[in-house]
């Protein structure tokens, strides 16, 4: 049996997410130049948002206007692995910043004080 729709991968679902979500364009822009209903992506955001998982939301260095203009070069499997491996990275340290965060709010003192007694 033919599909009848072209399945994106999650990497290329979360950057559209990440975009959305960023406010840097809406789900009508994203949808016209990605070439995917509308409907599509708030389905995706609404699953995300229910999933709780973490996408990352750091702008990308281009908007969707940015990238129609120009055409991107292909990245070789290697760039692809450290990018993705950055981007894992980027989450951690947010995640790691985020609890810290959230236990010195509630009285907890995990980050070393300069001038700290050893």
């Amino acid at each position: 049996m033919k599909r009848l729709y072209e399945r994106f991968p999650q990497e290329k679902k979360n950057e559209i997410i990440s975009m959305y979500l960023n406010g840097d364009n809406s789900i009508k822009e994203l949808g016209a130049y990605y070439k995917v209903k509308p409907d599509t992506i708030n389905k995706w955001v609404y699953r995300y948002r229910k999933s709780g998982k973490i996408v990352s939301l750091q702008t990308p260095t281009k908007s969707v206007d940015d990238m129609a203009r120009k055409k991107q070069t292909e990245k070789s499997p290697e760039v692809r692995e450290l990018e993705a491996r950055i981007r894992e990275l980027e989450l951690q340290n947010l995640a790691l910043n985020t609890l810290i965060d959230v236990a010195e709010r509630n009285g907890i003192d995990i980050r070393k004080k300069s001038g700290a007694k050893q």
